[in-house]
């Protein structure tokens, strides 16, 4: 019978753990930002609404408009002055604890109608685009262009390389901590 050999490799796996997390953590935020600057702004609330969890979870669309005006009120009144509040791992969201193998995290949306925010929704089916939308405060279908167009995977590249820049993941020099 054939004997299974395991190595050891210590405070380099501890290091490549600590480097995914980092990276994870990174990617988090910014992705969120940039779902932040490209979604629809009109009051807010959908800018506010973007949450990260740890892990592969579900994030419950279950928060309803806090304004109390009438949508036709809202919309009368014009889109507010966009102020992008951005999340950071820590203070906003869990960090993911340091050598974990597999580090996740789940990126949407509460606000009960996220679907028709991000052109989910067919306009045919009383989506975000009714014909011709001159109040739109983002393009058209602008969450699946970004996930699917290029804009996540240069979002993800630029976090990476930012944390590759980081001191503590760059001089590896032996003995980390956990």
């Amino acid at each position: 019978m054939a004997r299974q050999t395991r190595f050891d490799f210590g405070d380099v796996e501890t290091w490549l753990g600590n480097i995914s997390s980092a990276t994870a953590e990174k990617a988090a935020e910014e992705i969120t930002r940039q779902l932040k600057i490209r979604g629809p702004y009109w009051t807010g609330e959908f800018e506010g609404g973007w949450e990260v969890a740890l892990g592969d979870t579900q994030i419950p669309a279950i928060e309803q408009r806090r304004s109390k005006e009438f949508p036709a009120d809202i919309i009368k009144k014009g889109p507010q002055t966009r102020q992008i509040t951005p999340l950071k791992a820590g203070s906003d969201f869990p960090e993911i604890p340091k050598g974990t193998a597999e580090p996740k995290y789940t990126i949407d949306n509460r606000m009960a109608y996220r679907d028709i925010a991000k052109d989910l929704v067919p306009a045919s089916l009383d989506g975000r685009y009714r014909g011709d939308f001159p109040r739109a405060t983002a393009k058209k279908d602008w969450y699946t262009t970004y996930i699917q167009g290029g804009g996540l995977a240069t979002t993800l590249a630029l976090a990476t390389n930012r944390v590759s820049k980081d001191p503590q993941i760059k001089n590896y020099r032996g003995k980390v901590s956990k």
